[in-house]
């Protein structure tokens, strides 16, 4: 007695199987690729953070004293970010807002990647405004951070150097 011969295969054929292989391939490496991306928006978001909580803090250092007279009428500081020279645990009435100012430069300099360097320390500013952008004698001040971007470029447009980000933000005294 003749078996009945099954036309149907069983099993996948070796086109199927590297079919299958090249999708899931692809697919694995699109999940690589977007978990780079997510860190770099989380660096991202995490230095546009800290960038505005130390804003805020000079907003807050130079409201405690706003009487207190600034370099040509404008600037509490410019072109360079100030450091400390002394501890900043305790600071002396004497100068006080010079060294709350530079003692803020040692803590932005630690929280802001490259911060430091002359590129990045050149784009800060701490000034007296009257018209958004443009530092002059004012009634509101404007404060601007920058730091290096963690990828290749800052994820916001606009900026002009494209591997240095800032912030800036403005207020009425």
């Amino acid at each position: 007695m003749l078996k009945p011969v099954n036309s149907a295969p069983k099993g996948f054929s070796l086109l199927e199987v590297l079919i299958t292989i090249l999708l899931i391939a692809v697919g694995v490496l699109g999940m690589v690729a977007m978990q780079g991306r997510s860190i770099q928006y989380t660096n991202d978001s995490l230095h546009r953070t800290q960038a505005a909580i130390l804003a805020n803090e000079m907003i807050e250092i130079v409201r405690a004293s706003p009487t207190t007279a600034t370099t040509g009428d404008a600037f509490y500081f410019s072109a360079e970010l100030p450091s400390s020279t002394g501890d900043c645990r305790e600071i002396g009435a004497a100068s006080l807002m010079d060294d709350q100012i530079a003692c803020w430069g040692d803590k932005v300099r630690r929280l802001l990647p490259d911060a430091g360097s002359d590129a990045v320390s050149g784009q800060f500013y701490v000034c007296r405004t009257a018209v958004a952008g443009t530092c002059g004698a004012g009634a509101a001040v404007e404060v601007q951070v920058a730091w290096r971007a963690a990828g290749e470029q800052c994820l916001i447009d606009g900026d002009a150097d494209a591997d240095i980000c800032t912030y800036r933000v403005r207020t009425q005294i």
